[in-house]
């Protein structure tokens, strides 16, 4: 007797029983392994069931963040479409643009490295491939003795100065070393500037489409020649391929051919290895083993203080981007799932300057605190996200992942109360939708309309709230603005949220919370206007009263 496909029990296999043996122990042998087979089709069975049971038991907060991210956070194309156009700009930047540079300039400048920046490169970027970011590392600032740093006016900043200025032929001899360091990065975008438009004078084509130039400008403001971003603008049209030996037999209307705007960011910096900064930042930051082995860079942005501004020794920006690169990419998925939901979220409430930096800060700081945690559920991670956000939204304090000495929470007066209102209520309306997995909660389009009924009610009122960023309003006008504007916001949710019952009382926490902050601010100011008639009847009646008896 043989047996076909031998299935392994223990270490015995059908192919492996003795033919001496009698035909009774050859039977015994595979009447074992079919209830082996059949043991394992059950166990298979269970984990199907089970995976079924998993999905089913996932809390509702987890089906609703789930359900946002593959609606409106995945990509619109497909891979194969994203990946053209992927591997168009890195050619572009990585590999053409740095040979065509030195040949332009002269040999005067050339890049050392292409540095990956940005949320593409972290596998966060939402909706379209159509943003990429890079650092152009100079080589010729990024040399042992080029530069000189020291510390700067602001924590993560440094002071930078020139130390072969003859490289430069547009410094002038009454420029200071700091302004070298300036002229020197300006002359080198313009170069690549005048390398890009070289390049790029013909269509780049890929497999699927062609990037075509459409300008180099100065992120939205064009002209400007002394900012520390330059934006490269392409237009990328998906190619249409005519099969050979086809006959048309009737004429189709024209359908629109897709076009994407992709922005490429190029910030031009200077690298140096981290013991070149041990006067700088703090020891925290020295030992960080991903700096110790990628360094630094700096950047042209300034710390934009008054003194800075006033004078030309301006501090430049320390920058961790190749670090923050790595910890982004060895992020668990479920870290990354609720990152690129609160983009999208956060991004239709983008007046307020809550902008990605800050969510990606909270991000690093929930993930390293669950390190070794074990698995998380998507909806505990975004309400650990939200909570350190309504935790710096208080406080107006955010310290930096990699310099916490370096504040990252840069949030207008005009806009405080209104960021640290809509932290609170987008907490309360996940925890209590979390809370309510058996019960109206748990239908995830009705809880998926409540999310754009806040963002419509938002945007609504958008036009009116950025006008509150007017320096001539008093700091009581523009709490009085803010509190009025997030009560309007409420009032339009009102009715949908109380026809939940698990979110019918959050309206009403949400006024108790702008009613509080109106005692806060109001209170100080009452015992400040009251205090001199206070004190002044206190005088009276010790005069009048006391006075006299003693």
């Amino acid at each position: 007797m043989t047996v076909s496909n031998p299935v392994v029990y223990g270490r015995l296999t059908p192919t492996e029983t003795p033919t001496h043996w009698p035909p009774s122990c050859r039977m015994t042998t595979l009447v074992a392994i079919t209830i082996t087979r059949a043991s394992s089709w059950v166990r298979r069975d269970r984990l199907t069931k089970s995976a079924k049971f998993y999905r089913y038991q996932m809390s509702s907060l987890d089906r609703l963040v789930r359900r946002i991210h593959d609606e409106y956070c995945c990509f619109r194309l497909p891979d194969e479409k994203v990946k053209d156009i992927e591997d168009m700009v890195v050619s572009l930047v990585k590999y053409k643009l740095p040979v065509l540079l030195q040949h332009h300039s002269r040999y005067r400048y050339s890049i050392a490295e292409v540095v990956d920046a940005g949320s593409y490169f972290e596998q966060t970027k939402i909706e379209l491939p159509n943003e990429f970011d890079f650092m152009l590392v100079v080589e010729q600032l990024s040399r042992e003795n080029s530069i000189f740093i020291s510390q700067g006016c602001k924590p993560g900043h440094a002071h930078v100065v020139v130390q072969e200025p003859e490289l430069w032929d547009t410094a002038r001899s009454g420029d200071s070393p700091e302004h070298q360091f300036e002229i020197a990065l300006l002359q080198f975008n313009m170069h690549v500037r005048e390398t890009l438009k070289l390049l790029l004078s013909e269509p780049l084509k890929g497999r699927f489409g062609q990037l075509q130039m459409k300008g180099v400008t100065v992120r939205g403001k064009p002209f400007k020649a002394f900012s520390h971003v330059q934006t490269l603008t392409l237009k990328w049209t998906e190619i249409t391929v005519r099969q050979p030996y086809t006959t048309v037999l009737y004429k189709r209307r024209p359908s629109r051919q897709e076009e994407i705007e992709v922005c490429v960011d190029l910030m031009a910096c200077c690298h140096l290895p981290l013991p070149a900064f041990i006067d700088i930042l703090p020891d925290k930051c020295l030992q960080n083993e991903g700096l110790i082995k990628n360094g630094c860079h700096i950047v042209l942005k300034s710390c934009e203080s008054f003194s800075c501004m006033d004078s030309q020794r301006k501090c430049r920006l320390i920058s961790y981007t190749k670090t923050e690169q790595e910890c982004m990419k060895r992020l668990h998925v479920t870290w990354k799932v609720a990152y690129r939901t609160l983009k999208w979220l956060f991004r239709y409430t983008e007046v307020l300057e809550v902008d990605t930096y800050k969510i990606k800060t909270a991000v690093l700081y929930c993930s390293s605190k669950q390190r070794g945690s074990g698995h998380l559920a998507v909806g505990e991670a975004l309400i650990q996200i939200l909570q350190v956000l309504k935790d710096s939204a208080h406080s107006n304090q955010l310290p930096g992942y990699f310099n916490e000495s370096l504040n990252v929470w840069t949030v207008s007066p005009s806009y405080q109360y209104l960021v640290k209102y809509e932290m609170i209520f987008l907490l309360k309306l996940f925890k209590n939708i979390r809370r309510d997995p058996n019960g109206q909660c748990a239908d995830v389009s009705r809880n998926l309309e409540v999310v754009h009924l806040w963002i419509h009610s938002f945007c609504s009122h958008a036009a009116e709230i950025s006008r509150m960023n007017d320096a001539r309003l008093s700091p009581l006008e523009r709490f009085n603005g803010q509190g009025n504007k997030f009560l309007d916001v409420m009032r339009d949710m009102e009715p949908t949220l109380k026809t939940h019952r698990a979110l019918a009382w959050i309206p009403f926490q949400m006024k108790c919370c702008v009613l509080f902050d109106v005692f806060k601010v109001l209170f100080p100011l009452f015992v400040q206007k009251t205090l001199p008639f206070f004190c002044l009847g206190s005088a009276i009646f010790m005069t009048c009263y006391v006075f006299p008896f003693w």
